[in-house]
């Protein structure tokens, strides 16, 4: 199947700001392009590495300890909007301009769904209204894979940006998985949420948080 482009939301560094991010689909987007209005294709450091590959070590504050982890594998109906919400944890070893932190998509309906193997897509904005976030697809802790969410279990997707002084600022982020935008407020923050340009990276989604954030 020919590769395709995928757009993505992402909310930013802690805060009340909404997040939104959507799914690739089957045989998406290769690892190294990028996600923009203007799609181009960058180099991804550690973007064949595997969960011991640089920036694939999980920490032990990787999520709350209540998240439940979704399945491999699976054949249910793809998880729509409806069904998902989005959320925010931000790693402790955020610090010196970067932020790192772990998107997690959550079933919150009474039925299975399933997400495609992937990146998610990153996008900016507020109110429901986002527009493509530049981002860099890394193959962090591997390949991406069908993940199964059953009702109250979630996946995961770890992301890193930069956030040094002088750098522009965006209204908040959003995330959308297959159709439609998820909104999300990340605990902590309000306001506007500053984003060095073409800094933004994102691993692949994965069923359990094991290895899929970016460290130093």
């Amino acid at each position: 199947m020919k590769p395709r482009t995928v757009r993505t939301s992402v909310t930013l560094a802690g805060g009340a700001a909404a997040v939104a991010v959507a799914l690739a689909g089957c045989g998406d987007t290769k690892a190294g392009s990028t996600a923009s209005g203007t799609s181009k294709v960058t180099s991804s450091p550690g973007a064949s590495g595997g969960a011991g590959a640089s920036g694939g070590k999980a920490g032990p504050e990787t999520v709350p300890s209540h998240v439940k982890a979704g399945e491999r594998g699976g054949n249910a109906g793809r998880c729509a909007s409806a069904q998902l919400e989005a959320g925010w944890q931000q790693q402790p070893w955020s610090k010196d301009g970067h932020v790192y932190a772990t998107v997690i998509l959550t079933n919150r309906s009474s039925k299975p769904c399933t997400l495609a193997a992937g990146w998610a897509t990153f996008g900016k904005g507020a109110s429901g209204r986002y527009e493509e976030l530049r981002t860099t697809r890394a193959k962090v802790p591997g390949a991406g894979t069908t993940i199964t969410l059953k009702p109250g279990t979630s996946a995961f997707e770890g992301v890193k940006y930069a956030v040094t002084k002088g750098c522009p600022t965006i209204g908040g982020f959003g995330v959308r998985v297959h159709e439609g935008w998820n909104a999300v407020h990340v605990p902590g923050r309000h306001g506007p949420v500053t984003l060095c340009p073409d800094s933004f990276t994102a691993g692949t989604i994965q069923p359990v948080a094991t290895g899929v954030n970016f460290r130093h």
